[in-house]
């Protein structure tokens, strides 16, 4: 149906509904970065919560599959269109089973070796720069002085921010785990830039999924086993991982992919750290220190300095 302003041929008009258009696009393309971190930062504190209830790779495991079953059905009542070709199914579950598998399993594991928390988040507070280091060669993205420096500030403030937790322990197994599961997460990333942009999300997450549980399955009965308590906290914990962040933070993400940089987009991680810590002392019991205070001050210039201007409505 035409517009207003072509029956009309009144062109302020016309000029004003592309400002209106475009002021929405903006405010959800600002949305989705505001959203995202503490999505993603709930994960960690249902993860805790699960934790405490049963085997952690086995709510890694069964987490996917739930989540697998879910988005397949909204994508199937839906009807969003499934890929084609097998070339493109190979690459959503390469991609699936980075994200899902290799970060998620090694991060488990390398705590199961005793790596401590604070110090797994702050390894994995480098895939920025990873990401971001290797986008250059592989996709000519080009990042500014400013950028560059704002990633070094964010790593900087998840650094203080968990400066006061770090201690000791774990051994070169857990540390090996540890660093699989950021070479998980950034090859994945650039993986999913590469490979993921031209999928409908519903389906192609659908896919990356099934791949993430088919292969952790195996891995979380070998570790573990594959029962999880039939109480609510392992049953919310699950339930919550699921949908909340193997779902809705995984599409957020990938939505952040498709309008900025992959150094950008991954920038905003540096902010998950403190936001977790903030979110544990009404939910876990956990105090705040000061060191994390000034460590979420720390990373949001950061994140400031890397993500202005960089979050677009989609075109």
């Amino acid at each position: 149906m035409a517009s207003e302003a072509a029956r009309t041929g009144d062109p302020a008009e016309g000029v004003q509904g592309r400002r209106r258009g475009w002021t929405v696009g903006r405010a959800a393309a600002s949305a989705v970065p505001v959203a995202f971190v503490p999505i993603w930062s709930s994960g960690y504190i249902a993860g805790t919560i699960g934790a405490r209830a049963g085997p952690t790779l086995a709510l890694v495991a069964w987490r996917f599959v739930l989540a697998a079953a879910v988005l397949g059905a909204i994508a199937a009542a839906t009807r969003a269109p499934w890929p084609r070709g097998r070339a493109v199914y190979a690459h959503l579950l390469v991609s699936g089973v980075l994200l899902q598998t290799v970060q998620l399993g090694g991060v488990f594991l390398g705590l199961g070796r005793g790596v401590p928390a604070g110090l797994s988040s702050l390894i994995l507070s480098a895939c920025p720069l990873v990401v971001a280091a290797a986008a250059v060669p592989l996709f000519a993205e080009r990042l500014t002085a400013r950028q560059w420096a704002g990633l070094a500030v964010g790593l900087l403030g998840v650094l203080v921010a968990v400066s006061g937790r770090l201690s000791g322990g774990g051994d070169l197994t857990g540390y090996a785990f540890t660093g699989l599961a950021l070479a998980g997460l950034a090859a994945g990333t650039l993986y999913q830039k590469r490979f993921g942009r031209s999928v409908d999300l519903r389906t192609g997450t659908t896919v990356q999924l099934v791949g993430a549980a088919v292969t952790c399955l195996p891995l979380a009965a070998a570790y573990g086993g594959l029962d999880v308590p039939m109480t609510a906290a392992a049953l919310g914990s699950l339930a919550w991982l699921a949908t909340v962040n193997s779902i809705a933070a995984l599409l957020l993400l990938f939505v952040l992919l498709r309008r900025s940089s992959g150094g950008a987009a991954t920038s905003l991680l540096y902010l998950v750290p403190p936001v977790t810590a903030l979110l544990a002392v009404p939910i876990l019991g956990q105090d705040i220190t000061a060191g994390v205070a000034a460590g979420m001050v720390v990373s949001a210039a950061g994140v400031l300095l890397a993500t202005v201007g960089e979050f677009r409505p989609e075109s």
